[in-house]
């Protein structure tokens, strides 16, 4: 079963190449040209978020052509539109139509790398919560308490404005005020 991210992004690209023959994981011995293959993409895991973690897809796809230019061309039309779209891939459901949502690609890049064969490389990152077996549904906290802290009075605004008014007083400098002709020495 192909994820939902997975399918989506063999459509696109199917349909941005021109709709070739596709071919996924393995292919034949006796392939037809012009075709596009779909290995399996490489899946690297990283912490997200301390509710999340996520998958980054590393995919290189081949477009075969006859000639170099012809699957240049069918790479270079992919990139175009992954680009044109804003990076941003449409959602398909299990049918196959579109869903409304999409999912944001990496920069992508398309690379002659054989006679005939270019390779788009595709990423993206892909978020999935934790299932926390220990606390399923997290209940938010109501209040909290700092040990030690015995005067949270002071930090109520207007006592923490008066009591800075009345510590800058202490330690204002006052000048003597100079009347009209009249030098001072400080």
């Amino acid at each position: 079963m192909l994820e939902q991210e997975v399918a989506s992004a063999i459509k696109f690209i199917h349909v941005a190449c021109g709709s070739p023959p596709p071919y996924y994981w393995n292919v034949p011995q006796d392939f037809v040209i012009p075709s596009v293959y779909f290995p399996v993409p490489e899946i690297t895991t990283y912490g997200d978020t301390f509710t999340s973690y996520r998958f980054e897809y590393m995919w290189y796809i081949k477009c075969f052509a006859k000639t170099a230019n012809d699957a240049h061309a069918m790479g270079l039309a992919v990139v175009s539109a992954i680009k044109e779209h804003r990076n941003i891939v449409p959602l398909i459901d299990e049918d196959g139509a579109l869903t409304g949502k999409g999912f944001r690609l990496l920069d992508p890049s398309a690379r002659a790398i054989e006679d005939g064969v270019c390779q788009i490389t595709i990423r993206w990152n892909s978020p999935r919560p934790y299932y926390d077996v220990l606390h399923p549904s997290a209940e938010l906290m109501q209040k909290y308490t700092i040990k030690d802290f015995y005067r949270p009075d002071i930090y109520l605004a207007e006592k923490m404005r008066i009591q800075f008014i009345e510590a800058m007083e202490r330690y204002r400098i006052t000048y003597p005020v100079a009347e009209a002709g009249q030098t001072i020495n400080i």
